[in-house]
Formats: structure tokens, C-alpha cells, sequence
């Protein structure tokens, strides 16, 4: 395998639950050939949350970069200065312009981030990378704006969601500059993104895909049999942004006009105590479940019980919004019927009326219409739910995802390498035009 297709992977925590899109990403170039070694900036206690079994996959090892900060660890300090010290000797001018770089850059610098920028540098060094990838616009990229300050090392990054519009667009615009490639999941983030951007660096569109092979389709169309009631599915993490208090308010209504259902509410979030109590206080304890945590194995199994997924997505004052949600895409291929908001990323997916149906945000009225007519009508689920997965299959699998990534990358380390070779023919020339 040719060395220019190796890249390193820096993403804040690894392995996250909420996070298949990485590890999907991860899984699909690694197997059409790109070689990745995976640094993180955080490490979560084994016991905080399951581990999707498909991390066991990953060939590339992964890597944590030590912090002192949380818990207290005398040795990853040791290591992080360590670091700083190797390159304070090995290069002072560039050390210091990296230093002064990043404590002048305005926006609120860290001496965390700059001690494992410096760690992360003196490794990507010892492995011979040119190239460093990091997932999210905001801390990752600090990390990797560092180290190319540091060592000249090249990088581009993936901007999804909360990153995009929660990263000042100073800060963002600047990174976007100093990156060989920026890439995106929407439609609507590389828009604002290359709004942003100067001349010269490209925005690249790579929508997440997933691994429709692990999700099957039961019969979430066909009408409840055997005394059953709806099912109603959401899966998401408990955080004001994924609206589900509006769904919770919307099966209030269903209550009161007399429809039959159940729903159940996977994941976990700061939430979850204010979404138990309003549950507990419109009466719904038999209605509504908090299941907590799940595995992609899991929800698996449980898209195809259900006769409809809802997730009421919305845009915070603030600006953080959704792009396309991953759990869409695995309920849409299992071919259960979708209701959601009309959000730009999600409109990028789902048609209303045609692969789906979208209803205002912060709307709990229109959100009960749209489900009750669903659960009214199994011929229009069927339609929707027919259509939901042939979209997923046509464009939002890993292996078409995988591909494009795979392509950019390789083109951008293609780039570099052929920009390293004629600068080398350049000095070359220039040094026997001096011998001369």
C-alpha cells in the first residue's frame, strides 16, 4: 500500500455511542484501502455508556492523548510536557510562533488543548504522517490548527452540526483557510460554510451513510394484530434540540382524542429528568418510556416492531440545529414511515408527502395530525415506508458515503504529494543553477 494513503484520525471522544457516523466513516475507508491510525482527546470510563460491537472491527489502532486536567494523571502530564519539550529543542522558531499563534488567536485558547496538540504532534512525527483528518469544526480542529503550526503537517477536517454554527464565524473562517479540505453532511452547511470560506480551500459534500446490511425490514406498515396498539419509535439524544418535548405534548393530544398507541423514546441526555417529569404530569406513564441507552445491534431489533418513527428536530435560538440525523437513515431502510420537522438538513432527505412527512417545528398540534394519520392509514405508511428506504439505498449507504470520503482524501493527499515533489524539483534546480 502506498504511503500517501495513510491518514490519522483525531476526534474528541472515541468510541461514542451517538457517533456511528464516525465509526461507519471509519469502517468504509478503511475498507476500500485508507490506511488510519485514530487519536482521541477524551476517554470515556468503560462503564458510562455500551460500546456498538462494530468498534471490534476497526483495523487501525486508536489512541488516547493523555490529559491532566480530568481525572488528575501525574504521568500524562509528564508525557504532554514531555512533548513540548522535544519540540521546543528539536525546532524553537516554529515552536514559538505556535505558541504565540495560539495564545493570541482571540478565542478563548487553552492550555489543554496546546499540550495535547503537542503530544499529538511529536507522535504524528514518529509515524511519518503528512496528513491529519478531525472530525468537528470546534475542538478537534483547534487540536489540528496546532499541530500544523507546530510541524507544517496538513489537514482538512468534517464541520456536521453543532460545530458549524456554534463555532464563531472568525474562528471557523480561519480554519477553513489554513485546512487543504473542508467536508460536510449537508447541503445547507457547506452553503454557509463556503460563505465562509477564502478562495482556494474547496467544501467538499459527504453525506453520512450507514450499513444497511445490519437493519432488516419487518412490517411496520402493516396494521397492529392480536390486540397490539402503534408503536411509535424516536430515537435521539435527550437535548432541547431534538424536540422531543413537542412529541411528548403530541401523544397528550392522541391521549385526549381517543387514539391508541405506545411509544418508546431511546437515548440518553441532560433532559431526562424534566422529559420523565412532564411525562409524569400529562399522565402518560402508560403511553410514553424512557428506554435509556442502546446499541446499533439493538435498535436493530427494534425499528422493524415499530409502525411509525418520529423525530421533531428544531433550531435553537442559539443557531445549533440537526443536519440529517443518522437514526433517519436506519429507520427509513428498515422501512418504517418517518415524521419529522422542517429543518433544511432534513428536508435534504426526506420529501413531505412523498418519502415521508414534515410538519412545522415546535408545533405539537401538527406533530399529533401527521401521526395520527399515519397510524389512521396503512396504505399511505406503506407508500412512505417504500419509498423511505429506497431513498437510503440509493444514495445514503456506507459504501457510496465511504467512497466519496475515500476519493477526497485520496485527492487532497495526491495534491500534496505532488506539490511536495515540485518543490523538490524546484530546489533542486535552483541549487544546480547556483552550482553552475
Amino acid at each position: 500500500m502506498s504511503k500517501r494513503l495513510r491518514v490519522a484520525y483525531l476526534v474528541k471522544t472515541f468510541p461514542r455511542l451517538s457517533e456511528t457516523f464516525i465509526l461507519n466513516e471509519i469502517l468504509g475507508v478503511e475498507g476500500l484501502g485508507l490506511e488510519l491510525e485514530i487519536f482521541s482527546l477524551r476517554r470515556l470510563p468503560p462503564e458510562s455508556e455500551p460500546v456498538h460491537p462494530d468498534v471490534a472491527k476497526i483495523k487501525g489502532p486508536v489512541r488516547y492523548i493523555p490529559s491532566f486536567i480530568r481525572p488528575l494523571w501525574p504521568p500524562g502530564l509528564a508525557l504532554l510536557l514531555f512533548s513540548q519539550l522535544a519540540l521546543l529543542f528539536a525546532a524553537p522558531v516554529r515552536y514559538l510562533a505556535a505558541v504565540r499563534f495560539h495564545f493570541s488567536s482571540g478565542n478563548d485558547p487553552r492550555l489543554k488543548d496546546f499540550l495535547q496538540a503537542g503530544y499529538l504532534a511529536k507522535a504524528l512525527r514518529r509515524g511519518k504522517f503528512t496528513h491529519l483528518h478531525a472530525h468537528f469544526a470546534n475542538l478537534p480542529t483547534t487540536v489540528a490548527e496546532i499541530v500544523k503550526h507546530l510541524t507544517g503537517i496538513a489537514y482538512s477536517f468534517t464541520a456536521h452540526a453543532k460545530d458549524v454554527y456554534l463555532t464563531p464565524p472568525s474562528e471557523l473562517a480561519r480554519k477553513i483557510k489554513k485546512a487543504e479540505c473542508v467536508l460536510t453532511c449537508t447541503a445547507v452547511n457547506q452553503r454557509y460554510l463556503a460563505g465562509l470560506a477564502d478562495q482556494g480551500t474547496p467544501i467538499r459534500l459527504a453525506y453520512h451513510g450507514i450499513d444497511v446490511n445490519r437493519f432488516r425490514v419487518l412490517r411496520s406498515g402493516d396494521p397492529p394484530q392480536n390486540g397490539e396498539v402503534p408503536l411509535i419509535l424516536s430515537v435521539a439524544r435527550l437535548c432541547e434540540k431534538k424536540g422531543l418535548e413537542f412529541l411528548i405534548e403530541a401523544c397528550r393530544i392522541l391521549v385526549d382524542r381517543g387514539v391508541a398507541f405506545q411509544c418508546r423514546i431511546v437515548g440518553h441526555g441532560p433532559l431526562e429528568d424534566k422529559l420523565q417529569k412532564m411525562i409524569a404530569t400529562l399522565a402518560l406513564r402508560d403511553r410514553v418510556f424512557l428506554l435509556g441507552k442502546m446499541t446499533q445491534d439493538q435498535l436493530a431489533q427494534l425499528y422493524p416492531q415499530s409502525n411509525l418513527f418520529v423525530l421533531p428536530c428544531m433550531i435553537l435560538e442559539n443557531g445549533d440545529q440537526d443536519g440529517i440525523p443518522n437514526v433517519l437513515f436506519e429507520a427509513m431502510v428498515c422501512g418504517v414511515p418517518i415524521v419529522s420537522t422542517e429543518i433544511p438538513g432534513i428536508c435534504e432527505l426526506i420529501e413531505h408527502q412523498k418519502n415521508g412527512l414534515l410538519v412545522e417545528q415546535r408545533n405539537a398540534r401538527a406533530l399529533a395530525d401527521a401521526i395520527e394519520l399515519l397510524i389512521g392509514s396503512p396504505g399511505l405508511r406503506n407508500d412512505l415506508a417504500l419509498k423511505g428506504r429506497q431513498t437510503v439505498l440509493g444514495g445514503f449507504t456506507r459504501e457510496s458515503s465511504a467512497r466519496n470520503v475515500y476519493n477526497i482524501l485520496s485527492s487532497v493527499l495526491d495534491s500534496a504529494e505532488s506539490t511536495d515533489i515540485l518543490r523538490k524539483r524546484v530546489g533542486m534546480a535552483v541549487s544546480e543553477y547556483g552550482e553552475g
